[in-house]
């Protein structure tokens, strides 16, 4: 059992250098097919960290009528308070709003003459609402649509942020199907020049084969050395990956990190925390793929 299996692979690795330059551009063509896969990977990786690094900044401002009694505005913070969804409700007077805009807006003189100019302060106090789950903040707000809070509320601000999460969804959607599809593309060409491949090693052994036959090898012993070369290029392509895909991701981790602005967005460590997942399966894959296209070759062009 060991020897015949040691002859397979040595006959695998003898077809894999003797069609050297097309054993290459078959595994260029893999490498770009788990390339793509892999920025697939990643992507969805980052659009997770994106999403969650907005939403951990989500808060709803909920703006008050200035004429709107303090007693009454924390009666409302109460109530938020009370409800299971609310994490935090942090209260901003009056005089504070009115701070808070003037140091905003300082360098603009017409907006501060025109403050100056009023008799009284023009805002109304702020409750700033932080709840578990970002999801949470339509019922929130759904429920400051009471009557009872209506007349003292005077405007909300959740649209925005609803608007970027919304907006990072869409680029990420339309970045993932493109992906899948030159993924899809590359996966086709990937069949075709690995069929090509074995063709070309069948003809290239054509005598070694017939000369198997008349000593009575199996047609499996005929067939093997073909699969495991399927199987080595998905090996080779899934090394070469992964000394890509490291490298790339080291690199571009302080600049994707400074975009999120934070210290490290982890995607090495996510490489090394899915690894298994990722490049294994992307092996096993890949692997199934060019079996199945050697087996087409073989049961076409291999006359056993």
């Amino acid at each position: 059992m060991f020897i015949p299996l040691l002859r397979i692979i040595k006959f695998a690795f003898q077809n894999f250098f003797r069609n050297f330059w097309l054993s290459i551009i078959t595994i260029t063509i893999l490498v770009l097919t788990l390339f793509s896969i892999n920025i697939l990977v990643l992507l969805n990786f980052l659009t997770s960290t994106a999403i969650s690094s907005v939403q951990e900044k989500i808060d709803v401002s909920v703006y008050f009528y200035p004429e709107a009694a303090e007693e009454s505005v924390q009666n409302v913070r109460s109530y938020l308070i009370g409800l299971s969804q609310v994490r935090d409700v942090k209260y901003i007077s009056r005089e504070e709003a009115l701070e808070k805009f003037r140091e905003n807006h300082g360098e603009n003189e017409s907006i501060i003459s025109s403050l100056e100019e009023l008799e009284e302060n023009p805002l109304g106090a702020t409750l700033v609402i932080k709840t578990h789950n970002p999801n949470d903040y339509p019922f929130v707000l759904e429920t400051l649509d009471n009557p009872e809070f209506t007349q003292f509320v005077q405007d909300k601000n959740y649209d925005d942020h609803k608007e970027i999460i919304e907006r990072i969804d869409r680029i990420t959607d339309r970045v993932r199907n493109f992906g899948i599809i030159l993924s899809g593309i590359f996966v086709m060409i990937a069949v075709l020049i690995v069929i090509n491949t074995i063709r070309v090693a069948i003809y290239t052994h054509r005598e070694e084969i017939g000369i198997m036959k008349l000593v009575g090898a199996s047609n499996w012993f005929v067939r093997m050395p073909f699969l495991a070369e399927g199987v080595l290029y998905a090996f080779l392509a899934t090394l070469v990956i992964i000394g890509i895909i490291y490298p790339l991701s080291f690199f571009a981790e302080p600049y994707i990190s400074g975009f999120f602005e934070t210290e490290s967005v982890g995607m090495i460590d996510y490489l090394n925390h899915n690894f298994l997942w990722i490049f294994v399966t992307q092996f096993v894959a890949m692997s199934v793929l060019n079996i199945i296209s050697t087996g087409f070759a073989l049961g076409r062009y291999l006359k056993v």
